[in-house]
């Protein structure tokens, strides 16, 4: 499984509730799923700003340490 780095400004926006990591032997690959929580702004923050800063973060994370080959793909359910 990957490790999970938690970042100060991510400490701040989204919690990561769950980790599943699936091994895909036909194409030699493995997948890692991550179920966050955005973390609610305070009273004089701007929402759209927020969940912006937010999914950025995120990315940011998803992104971390991938190679050039690696595939991304993101859901977001509400």
């Amino acid at each position: 499984m990957y490790p999970i780095v938690e970042r100060e400004i991510m400490a701040r926006r989204l919690v990561i509730v769950d980790t599943k990591t699936r091994q895909y032997r036909r194409y030699n690959a493995e997948g890692r799923q991550l179920t966050v929580r955005l973390i609610s702004p305070s009273d004089s923050t701007n929402l759209v700003a927020h969940f912006l800063a937010s999914v950025n973060d995120l990315i940011e994370h998803a992104l971390h340490d991938v190679d050039d080959s690696d595939m991304v793909g993101m859901n977001i359910q509400n």
